[in-house]
């Protein structure tokens, strides 16, 4: 696994100073870094070896220690790392640098992830890395020949440059080589660099991050002051919905430097000084290549300096958090750098990281809609598809865009197994994982469910309900939750709302659990089980009631701490349970007799929706109108 350096002595040739100038690009955060391991994603693996030669010559020559502990750099592909769990942790605890290439997520185990610093994409070759390395090796060249062989195989590059031959002969001979074959070709620059342009699913921070780019674009002009361009923003959604994806398109889109860090890396350099020093380098960096946009991965790793205070490394969260609003908000400022944070929990983020002149705003990336899902899909099949992906989209509700991604490299990689170059329906069907089709019984159970809220939503706050809708089936190799069903409601809980508007919505999101009592006698376990389940929602709205908003028997503010606030409170109160447990009784109990008056148009409803699996708020209107008139009559 581990390589010494046979070539210390060996010059240089121009593929590899290429394939080294690209590297560090793609790891530049981490370079400076005494240990590291990095994952570089590569559009296929023709050129590996180049890459290879490149990486050991770049891991080897950081520091003199390299050169004589003979096991403490690794370049390897990522899926040659195959052996036992404790022999692989005995190898990598002597690794200081590792640098693995990879071309496939299959390509990455799961213990190869768990060592890895970071993921980072290799870029496209550039004409003037081709420039930089005639320079250094005393060879002549022309803009046009440095454009031409940014287009070429580095492999290719590598054969053609003999000794003593000029680099305008190698441009003659690389021309005079017959057009390589459809599926060697290099990764579209799209797929390996995608603009924000080209990307589906970001919704509000997709337009947020094209006004940015005008903005970037009016500042370097000197039409725009600094002060008028957005200081950054945090990023927050489920895990695989592309939150790195975003900041490297917009990056592009941008057309300025893209530096990624994280608490993770900083935290490696050592102990609390060596890490502020780390995060101080970062923004110093991205200050020295300004424009640019500075990635912070993970950002609920820093922590809440309100949360755990009786811990007792709360004083190193506390001065690492306060080393942090130091870089974002600097006495002389950050102009030129954008500070992008992602996040799968934005409630664990310091309030004092988002305020103004810090990153400012929250933006939700959520989960892709179907039409997101088959634009994500195309982005990914990249013309090699033709069909409509109906059936793909209604089968993969609740994906992430990795999911997806994921799914079509499968379905790619069955083409080319085939000896073709575009895909089917059929390669998409044998790369995704079982859909099981529900059931007449169950998709009448999901639709009482949905249907239950839908009922009560338009019985107690009509002008918020907009569509309900249930899942046909699953997918059985779907990771995380799934949703089997969904009744959308506008937010009608704003500054102005009432005891009786946070009643209402207390009893729409119990209303699905007593449908299904009020039906079958029972309810399935849907209703809880996580922290967007019905019950967890209406369990934190009744708090909030007793304790935040002054609902309940008394005037006292209680905020809790942790990912949970409303949870510990709970927890910490038995007082507080008793009363929140009450007015879940009373709004479950409210529910069911609103559902039992109005039982006709919960069957009817849940008899249409079991059919069509999604409903319009007219269709709604129209049954429970109808069913009310017939009632009167």
């Amino acid at each position: 696994m581990t390589r010494t350096s046979p070539r210390a002595n060996t010059p240089h040739s121009m593929a590899t100073l290429v394939a080294g100038m690209a590297i560090r690009r793609a790891i530049r955060p981490y370079l400076s870094a005494a240990k590291f391991a990095i994952a570089v994603r590569l559009g296929d693996k023709t050129d590996i070896e180049v890459y290879e030669a490149a990486a050991r010559d770049l891991v080897e020559s950081g520091s003199p220690m390299f050169k004589e502990a003979r096991t403490s750099t690794l370049v390897a592909q990522a899926h040659q790392v195959r052996t036992s769990e404790w022999e692989f942790v005995r190898k990598f605890s002597a690794i200081e640098r590792a640098i693995l290439f990879y071309t496939d997520e299959n390509d990455i185990s799961s213990e190869v992830s768990l060592i890895v610093d970071a993921r980072a994409d290799l870029p496209a070759l550039q004409a003037v890395y081709f420039k930089a390395a005639a320079l250094r090796l005393g060879m002549a060249i022309s803009d046009e020949d440095a454009e031409f062989l940014s287009s070429r195989r580095l492999h290719e590059i590598r054969l053609a440059l003999r000794p003593g031959r000029p680099v305008h002969r190698v441009v003659r001979q690389l021309k005079s080589m017959p057009e390589a074959k459809e599926e060697t070709s290099p990764l579209p620059e799209n797929a390996a660099s995608p603009r924000l342009e080209d990307l589906a699913g970001y919704g509000p921070a997709k337009s947020w991050g094209l006004r940015l780019a005008n903005d970037l674009t009016a500042w370097r002009r000197g039409d725009l002051e600094w002060a008028d361009v957005d200081r950054g923003v945090l990023l927050s959604g489920p895990p695989g919905t592309g939150k790195t994806t975003f900041a490297r398109a917009l990056a592009n889109t941008c057309d300025v430097e893209l530096i990624v860090a994280s608490g993770a890396a900083w935290q490696s350099k050592g102990h609390l000084g060596e890490m502020l020093n780390a995060m101080r380098k970062s923004f110093a960096e991205a200050a020295a290549v300004r424009p640019a946009i500075l990635l912070l991965d993970e950002f609920d790793s820093f922590g809440d300096r309100a949360t755990g205070i009786e811990t007792p490394h709360y004083d190193y969260k506390r001065q690492v958090v306060n080393g942090l609003l130091e870089c974002l908000d600097p006495a002389g400022g950050r102009e030129g750098v954008v500070v992008i944070g992602a996040t799968n929990n934005a409630e664990a983020v310091d309030v004092a990281l988002l305020r103004p002149g810090r990153l400012e705003r929250i933006i939700h990336i959520p989960l892709p809609d179907e039409e997101d899902r088959k634009a994500i899909a195309r982005f990914h099949l990249r013309g090699a598809f033709h069909g409509e992906l109906v059936d793909f989209a209604k089968k993969t509700d609740g994906w992430s865009g990795a999911d997806i991604a994921k799914v079509v490299r499968d379905a790619r990689r069955i083409s080319r197994d085939d000896n073709r170059t575009t895909v089917t329906e059929a390669d998409i069907s044998s790369a995704m994982p079982p859909f099981e089709t529900f059931t007449r019984a169950e998709r009448y159970r999901l639709a009482i469910h949905e249907a239950g809220h839908a009922v009560v939503g338009y019985h107690l706050r009509p002008e918020s309900l907009i569509k309900v809708m249930i899942a046909r089936g699953k997918s059985t190799g779907q990771r995380g939750a799934i949703s089997l069903g969904q009744t959308v409601f506008r937010d009608f809980l704003t500054m102005m709302s009432t005891a009786d508007h946070l009643r209402d919505r207390i009893a729409i999101c119990l209303a699905g659990l007593a449908a299904e009592r009020l039906v079958f006698g029972d309810h399935i376990v849907g209703s809880g089980g996580g922290e967007e389940a019905d019950l967890a929602k209406a369990s934190d709205m009744a708090t909030m009631m007793e304790r935040i908003y002054g609902f309940g028997n008394d005037l006292l503010f209680e905020m809790g701490s942790g990912n949970r606030p409303w949870e510990a409170l709970r927890r910490a109160d038995p007082q507080l349970r008793d009363l929140v447990r009450e007015r879940l009784d009373m709004e479950v109990q409210r529910a069911t007799k609103i559902l039992a008056a109005r039982r006709p148009a919960l069957e009817i409803l849940a008899s249409v929706l079991s059919v069509t699996c999604e409903m319009s708020l007219a269709e709604i209107d129209r049954i429970c109108s109808r069913t009310a008139l017939d009632k009167q009559s």
